[in-house]
């Protein structure tokens, strides 16, 4: 992702407790600290929509002054998701796009 995405700051998969399982970086930052409170909004999220029934998760977007967070549940068992952080130079739309394209790539990798 990193070399796919302008603005690339760092991404990781993360369990749905979450356990970091792979993480990369710029300037060696480790995420692995906020990775427990990602978990605490993916779960949050998911209790929200299925109480609700506002239809199927797809993504979670977080803006803050610099950055994109942008979460997305990886297989249908929602164990393990991703989390992409990009400076505010990104485009979402386009980081959602480059998501969807490696998701099935990261999923067969979990699977094995």
């Amino acid at each position: 992702l990193g070399y796919t995405i302008a603005g690339f700051v760092a991404a990781a998969i993360v369990t749905i407790d979450g356990q970091p399982i792979a993480q990369v970086a710029l300037d060696e930052m480790d995420i692995s600290k906020m990775c427990k409170y990602f978990s605490t909004i993916q779960k949050g999220v998911l209790v929200a929509l299925n109480q609700e029934e506002w239809g199927r998760y797809e993504d979670t977007v977080i803006t803050s002054a610099g950055r994109y967070i942008i979460m997305r549940m990886l297989g249908s068992d929602k164990r393990t998701f991703l989390v992409l952080m990009t400076t505010r130079n990104a485009d979402p739309a386009e980081c959602l796009t480059v998501i969807s394209d490696v998701e099935e790539t990261i999923n067969q990798a979990l699977r094995s």
